[in-house]
């Protein structure tokens, strides 16, 4: 799945352009086909069609693992809100037909943004204005933003759950899912079944800065792929625990333990990362 590096990437190609696609930002749209119904949230692809149809695209940015897009037509600013979900995507291309397009929008440059999407679980929906949206409410901080510090994670670490856990509940940080948990967890040499109430500050630390560090080198990886690289797995994989159960570790040379944490497959060291009550 998409989570925060991917889709951060998605909207930096669409807002400035990258990997050989022109920006999104400051076209407008003249026309919009509904592939599949099922893409629209609610269902109604004429009212998405009417509040799309005109628009000017202001900017593009990301709220967690969703795209925002802010758009500007005669009635006033409207906002478009995406989610990959699994498989998603969106690009602006030339080509009038993409495979799995779910969504195209025609541009007033000849060109088309498609929102492509193989599984289908990805949507789309469009609101008036530009204020609060309500999906954002629950949301925890932003892991890259100034915000976040190591103090506002300690305290959003509460109650005996898994560290991997808390990882994946958005209400505690944003963006983060199954591959960067597994990621910030070898980094900060922390087990995943960890309680979070068994971490002391320097744990919280070294997590902090494990989020972080994560986040920041796979979207400057992002940012030179040109696809998801965890789609071809016959390619050595570019992480250094997810998906490489049974491989050794990059840090001791340990083969790496898998299992189930949170109902989620995870990936970890037992030497760098001992479980709960070992040294």
């Amino acid at each position: 799945m998409p989570e925060l590096p991917e889709v951060e990437t998605v909207c930096w190609r669409l807002r400035e352009g990258g990997h050989g696609e022109p920006p999104l930002v400051g076209r407008r749209v003249v026309a919009v086909d509904v592939l599949d119904p099922a893409v629209v949230v609610g269902g109604d692809a004429g009212a998405l069609v009417g509040a799309l149809v005109g628009v000017q695209v202001k900017d593009v940015w990301r709220r967690a693992k969703w795209i925002v897009v802010d758009a500007t037509g005669i009635a006033g600013a409207v906002r478009a809100l995406i989610h990959l979900k699994m498989t998603g995507d969106v690009h602006v291309s030339d080509a009038v037909d993409v495979r799995f397009s779910r969504l195209r929008l025609h541009l007033d440059d000849g060109r088309y943004v498609h929102f492509t999407d193989p599984r289908r679980f990805g949507h789309i929906e469009v609101s008036a204005g530009g204020g609060d949206v309500a999906a954002f409410a629950t949301l925890g901080p932003e892991p890259l933003s100034d915000a976040f510090t190591a103090r506002v994670l300690r305290s959003r670490l509460r109650g005996r759950r898994p560290l991997k856990a808390s990882l994946l509940d958005q209400s505690v940080v944003a963006g983060v899912g199954n591959i960067y948990a597994d990621e910030s967890l070898w980094l900060a040499r922390l087990h995943p079944q960890t309680p979070t109430d068994g971490v002391d500050d320097d744990d919280v630390i070294r997590l902090h800065k494990a989020i972080r560090r994560a986040l920041r080198r796979s979207i400057a990886a992002s940012k030179v792929a040109l696809a998801w690289r965890y789609e071809n797995r016959s390619a050595p994989s570019p992480f250094d625990v997810y998906g490489r159960g049974g491989e050794p570790c990059r840090r001791c040379g340990t083969p790496l333990s898998s299992g189930t944490v949170a109902g989620r497959g995870t990936v970890w060291c037992g030497s760098c990362q001992p479980a709960p009550g070992k040294v």
